[in-house]
This record gives structure tokens, C-alpha cells and sequence, in this order.
């Protein structure tokens, strides 16, 4: 018999990450004893914040921020961990009367999307990542205000692949204890490909899938240009 995700988590001495209540919002314990410094912080006018669902290629753009911010000094961008490099809040949003961490997908892309009309905001699609790199690094680059040379411009786009990144201990969470994260289950670095849903969706699913995007995506100029290989 397969074991579910809590019953694996038991199995290898592994348990969640305690969660309470701040605003009437559930959030992880770290961020309920630190509310009140997250309440008092004043952000400065450069100040860079990357706002992404989760594994949706955070710890991708992370990397080429700090390699751009750093002008490519590999061993600077190798200090420590991706998680002290860049502090950051996890959320965990209540929906339709139950505990859902990370809250809609849904309103996560639309509500930036939106926003991106008020404020000065780059959006950035995975797929487009994927799919020219150099192009959307160097238009990274230009939103922080950064120049980049081609032979800088190929240092990041190395140092950020995938196949580099899976062998970085300060980017593939390696250095996170067993008991907090076992990559043993499953390695923090995955594929970093796209259409790999068609290894996992039934057909069944995917049209369950498909019929649900569209309800939820009918009110938004957001397109999303999936592309399968």
C-alpha cells in the first residue's frame, strides 16, 4: 500500500511546520513571531521584490537577480543559502472554509496582472524563461537598471541553468536539515521542464483541468501561451 504525503512524512521523522492565526489569516509560526517587524517594515524605493507562486521558478529568478545584482561574481552569489540571501514571507490563505496554503493560483496571477497597470511591475512567464532565456535575463536586467554585456549575459544564463543550479548546495536546499526537508522524496530542484503534467494528468483530469481554467480565467486579459515540450 502507498503511503500518503503526511504518512511518508511520518515515516521519516518529519512533521509540518506549525501554523496560527494573525488577522483572522493563517500563517506559519515563523511569520506569526515575527508579525511585528514585518508590520513596521518600510520598504525603500529600490527595494526589488519577487512575488511568485510557489514553485513557479522563485528560486530560478532569485538567482539570476543576485548574479545581476553582483555583476556575475559567482562566488558572491554563493555566500550562503538562497533562503538567507533573500528573506521571504510564506503565506498561507484560507479558502472556501478550509486551511489551503498559498491560497488561489487564480488570484495570485490575476491580482498581479492587474496590478501591473498601477505600479511599476515586470511580469514574467515561466514558459518564456524557458523558452529564451537571454532575452528575458537581459530584460531583467533593464528593470533593475542593470547593463549586461554578452559575456556577463552568458556567466548568468550558465550559472542559472538548471543542470548547474541542481549541483548549487546554495541554491538546491541541500543545506536545509533532513527533518525539515528530505530530498530523499523528492529533490527541491526538480526537472525545470515544461508539459511534464502529461506524465501525471489522465485525460479525464486534464479536461477537468481545462474546463476549470477557463471559468476561472473568463474575467482577465491574462493569456497564458502554454506550450507543451
Amino acid at each position: 500500500m502507498a503511503l500518503n504525503n503526511m504518512e511518508a512524512l511520518k515515516s521519516e521523522g518529519m512533521s509540518r511546520v506549525a501554523v496560527d492565526y494573525v488577522e483572522g489569516i493563517l500563517q506559519p509560526k515563523p511569520t506569526c513571531d515575527t508579525w511585528d517587524q514585518i508590520q513596521s517594515f518600510q520598504a525603500r524605493p529600490d527595494d526589488l521584490l519577487i512575488s511568485s507562486y510557489p514553485k513557479a521558478g522563485t528560486t530560478w529568478i532569485q538567482e539570476i537577480v543576485d548574479l545581476i545584482q553582483n555583476g556575475g561574481d559567482v562566488k558572491q552569489s554563493q555566500r550562503a543559502p538562497t533562503h538567507e540571501r533573500f528573506p521571504f514571507i510564506e503565506w498561507t490563505i484560507p479558502s472556501r472554509g478550509l486551511s489551503v496554503c498559498w491560497g488561489s493560483w487564480y488570484d495570485h496571477v490575476k491580482g498581479w496582472w492587474q496590478a501591473k497597470d498601477q505600479h511599476r511591475i515586470l511580469y514574467l512567464f515561466y514558459e518564456d524563461m524557458k523558452e529564451n532565456p537571454k532575452h528575458e535575463i537581459q530584460k531583467l536586467a533593464e528593470f533593475i537598471g542593470k547593463s549586461l554585456d554578452d559575456k556577463l549575459l552568458d556567466i548568468i544564463l550558465y550559472h542559472t541553468s538548471f543542470s548547474i543550479m541542481k549541483q548549487n548546495p546554495m541554491a538546491n536546499y541541500t543545506s536545509v536539515a533532513n527533518e525539515h526537508m528530505n530530498q530523499s522524496i523528492s529533490p527541491f530542484i526538480r526537472k525545470g521542464v515544461i508539459g511534464d503534467w502529461k506524465n501525471y494528468f489522465t485525460v479525464a483530469q486534464n479536461e477537468r483541468f481545462d474546463d476549470d481554467y477557463r471559468k476561472n480565467m473568463a474575467d482577465t486579459t491574462l493569456t497564458l501561451h502554454f506550450r507543451f515540450s
